[in-house]
């Protein structure tokens, strides 16, 4: 990445911060929380040299330039997070942040779609499948921080993911292996008080495993549509709309023995697929009014409506799950020369409803974020949260109980120079329960072979989970290398899992996760690039009343994650990427007593892709041409939960190739 040029070197810290801050007044949907810089040369430099927690940040032309055909496969093979599908499915897929594990690692996890969280309020996983790749224009991580601005579940982290405003004319389409056909379109007008931009995708692949016994493919399908206006009645106000919808139907597969992977992980085993539906309608509308030059009044509300339809392997019944989910945020965010000051207010209501009843989950949250800048070389961040969680099931006063949170974080960000900045930050954060891990279901069976939810038996509530985490870090930044590097101990208490000894869900009296976080980005020459990401991390187990042996792994959690990119420009506009991406075997779901002899397979995939594009081409503004081969050496990948139950993915070699026309 290019480096920052500053007139004087003194005031390189200074510049810095008053640019956050002047971004932040400019920028609607997520100013202050994902703090995007406005830079000449590269948007997000000044953010990285001057943020006190650790991040990842991938653009636009990063995700193009990956060959990537969807938002999993460009998570799984260019960032550092551990992320696996869902017993097959990918469209909702298991995330694991520091070592909270891959079997229920994602509910650490917030995760934001313009804003918006997508967590759900049960132990289902935030669908993101439905996200064309195409459609966005940045993906932020944050690792070990972000409680004080997403309050419940940010204990491992957080995941920004922020659309398009799709400002342009274009068709995009893509077609390769296994019936993969990708399609796009973009229709935009900006004027000078008003833009309205238009994306609309229609998704489909076959899948790698062979059909099932009732003749079905492992195929998705996948609709959507997305509508965002924005309209400027005065320089001081901004509205925006936004709608969409998304129609996903997908089928995939059941367990494997480990005999049956090991020799054919495309078989089904001579099982039925897992057949699920999603139809999400989403609509939200914002507000932000420049008060004064310093003051700004920010508003937003967003209703989600959700149904799952869900047939399982087992049984030839249907299984619906309607979600009604209503958000409500306001904060005042004031600016000043040296430091920001944001006091807000968030309400979330959650309800969930089924065959056997209805349950909610209601959170409302205070919190205040601070940032000042003491000198022309540090800045210090604190905020602190206060946040309510309200449960209910059937409306009854027997099972209801409310949980009264906190949440706060310290952080400080030191420029020994232009080149060298150290930063460290201290976090307290918490996860309340899902409405799930108070429940058992109960099936009754329904000859000649289907089993039907016909009721809960109640399980007990469980305590919230709560960590504090230290956070220690630098980046080294010259003009041909890149460097970062951060180290981070947490405690975790009353950490929620279950328990495959008592069957019910629980928490571990304590436990820790540390690590340490590498990322090294080389300009070689003025054509060659490479960037290596290396995640180390340890998972343990401590004192604790449930049995499990203090000083043990915990399951699911890889201890190293490698990843490595070599990026060529053979031509003007003309790109060659060639990425590994390489995830440590590890224990299976249910081995806590790290004694079984089967593990979570090491996950392996080389990637190759090719990007070019021609400017001014006929009639026609821009003209890219766009292909990748995933998976080259055809390493057999797969999701293990219990012993001889894998669940195969990217197993085969895949190609696609893929025309994008801009008007």
């Amino acid at each position: 990445m290019a480096k920052l040029k500053y007139v004087e070197r003194k005031n390189m810290s200074k510049k810095i911060f008053l640019l956050s801050l002047a971004s932040s007044c400019s920028l609607f949907a997520e100013s202050l929380e994902t703090k995007k810089i406005i830079v000449p040369g590269d948007q997000y430099i000044a953010q990285e040299i001057a943020s006190t927690s650790s991040k990842e940040i991938y653009t636009a032309k990063d995700i193009s330039r990956s060959g990537s055909s969807s938002l999993f496969n460009f998570l799984s093979q260019h960032t550092s997070l551990n992320i696996l599908p869902s017993y097959g499915n990918k469209s909702a897929p298991l995330i694991d942040i520091r070592g909270y594990g891959i079997e229920s690692g994602y509910q650490n996890v917030v995760v934001k779609v313009d804003g918006e969280r997508i967590n759900n309020i049960d132990m289902s996983t935030q669908i993101i499948g439905s996200i064309p790749l195409s459609s966005i224009d940045n993906i932020e991580i944050i690792k070990g921080s972000g409680s004080i601005r997403y309050g419940d579940s940010a204990m491992a982290g957080v995941i920004n993911i922020t659309t398009s405003d799709y400002i342009e004319n274009s068709i995009k389409t893509s077609f390769g292996s296994d019936g993969l056909n990708n399609n796009n379109i973009n229709i935009g007008y900006k004027g000078e008080k008003f833009s309205i931009g238009l994306s609309a995708s229609d998704d489909g692949d076959d899948g790698q495993s062979k059909a099932d016994t009732q003749g079905n493919k492992a195929e998705s399908t996948n609709q959507y549509n997305k509508l965002k206006i924005n309209i400027d009645p005065t320089d001081a106000l901004n509205i925006k709309l936004v709608m969409s919808n998304v129609r996903s139907n997908l089928f995939y597969v059941g367990a494997l023995t480990k005999a049956e992977f090991d020799a054919d992980p495309s078989q089904n085993s001579g099982n039925k697929y897992t057949n699920y539906d999603y139809n999400i309608d989403r609509n939200s509308i914002g507000l932000n009014y420049e008060i004064n030059p310093s003051i700004n009044f920010k508003l937003s509300f967003f209703q989600e409506n959700r149904s799952n339809h869900f047939i399982p392997s087992y049984s030839s019944s249907n299984i619906v799950y309607d979600y009604d989910t209503e958000g409500f945020n306001l904060s005042l965010p004031f600016i000043g020369e040296k430091f920001t000051f944001t006091p807000g207010f968030e309400l979330m209501n959650g309800q969930r409803k089924d065959s056997v009843g209805k349950v909610t989950k209601d959170n409302k949250a205070f919190f205040v974020d601070t940032e000042i800048q003491l000198n022309t070389k540090t800045i210090i961040s604190a905020g602190a949260r206060r946040e309510q969680v309200d449960y209910t099931y059937n409306g009854s006063s027997t099972l209801n109980t409310d949980e009264n949170l906190n949440a706060y974080e310290v952080g400080i960000n030191f420029a020994f120079s232009d080149e060298l900045s150290i930063f460290s930050n201290y976090n307290q954060a918490f996860q309340a329960p899902d409405v799930d891990r108070f429940f058992i279901g109960v099936y009754t069976f329904v000859p000649p072979s289907s089993f039907i939810l016909s009721g809960r038996r109640f399980n007990g509530f469980i305590d919230p989970a709560k960590s504090n985490t230290l956070n220690v870090g630098f980046t080294h930044r010259m003009k041909q290398n890149t460097l970062s590097l951060t180290s981070y101990y947490s405690k975790v208490k009353d950490e929620i899992f279950y328990n495959p000894n008592s069957f019910l869900n629980e928490n571990i009296d304590n436990s820790k996760k540390y690590g340490l976080e590498l990322q090294n980005n080389i300009q070689l020459n003025d054509k060659l690039s490479a960037n290596l990401t290396y995640n180390y991390v340890k998972a343990e187990i401590g004192n604790n009343a449930q049995g499990l042996t203090d000083g043990n792994d915990m399951p699911g959690v890889p201890r190293q994650i490698v990843l490595v990119n070599i990026n060529y420009q053979f031509i003007t506009n003309g790109y060659v990427n060639l990425s590994h991406a390489w995830k440590e075997k590890t224990y299976i779901f249910s081995d806590f007593s790290n004694s079984s002899s089967q593990k979570q397979p090491q996950y392996n995939s080389t990637d190759l892709s090719v990007n070019y594009s021609l400017d001014k081409f006929m009639m026609l503004s821009k003209v890219e041409v766009f292909g990748a081969i995933t998976n080259i050496f055809e390493q057999k990948n797969a999701v293990q939960s219990y012993a001889n139950a894998l669940y195969p993915f990217n197993f085969e070699r895949a190609q696609m190739v893929g025309l994008k026309i801009n008007f």
